[in-house]
C-alpha cells in the first residue's frame, strides 16, 4: 500500500491558496494549511492551523503537530503574503516591518523548519 502524500500550504484560507488546497485534495493529498485566521473549509484530508508565520515559536508548534499526524511532508507551497500598496513617502515604518516579517523572515522559517520533516519523509 502506498503512503498518501502530504503537503504545507501557507496563506492558506482564501485566493490562490485556498484554490491550490482544493486543488491537492481532489488529487488525494493529505493538505495542512495555515493562515493568521480560521478556515471554513472542512474536508476530509485537511487540517488547518491559525498562526503567523513570521512566529518562529508558532511556526515551530505547527511543525511539531505535522510531525507527530503525518511523520513529515512531500511538499511545501509557500503561498502566504501580504502588501502596502503606499508611496514610499507615505509609508510607516511598522507596515514595513509588518510586510517583511511575513514576506521574508515567514516565508524563510517555514522553509526552514518544513525542511526538516520533508527530509524526514525520504528515509
Amino acid at each position: 500500500m502506498s503512503r498518501i502524500p502530504a503537503i504545507l500550504i501557507t496563506g492558506a484560507r482564501k485566493g490562490i491558496g485556498r484554490a491550490l488546497v482544493e486543488h491537492y485534495l481532489a488529487r488525494g493529498y493529505r493538505v495542512v494549511g495555515c493562515s493568521r485566521q480560521p478556515s471554513d473549509l472542512n474536508a476530509e484530508g485537511y487540517r488547518h492551523h491559525c498562526l503567523d508565520i513570521g512566529q518562529e515559536r508558532d511556526v515551530r508548534g505547527m511543525m511539531a503537530q505535522i510531525r507527530e499526524e503525518m511523520g513529515g511532508l512531500d511538499a511545501l507551497v509557500n503561498n502566504a503574503g501580504v502588501a502596502a500598496m503606499n508611496h514610499a513617502l507615505l509609508t510607516p515604518i511598522e507596515t514595513v516591518r509588518q510586510v517583511l516579517e511575513t514576506n521574508v523572515v515567514g516565508t524563510f522559517l517555514v522553509s526552514r523548519e518544513a525542511a526538516r520533516l520533508l527530509r524526514a519523509a525520504t528515509r
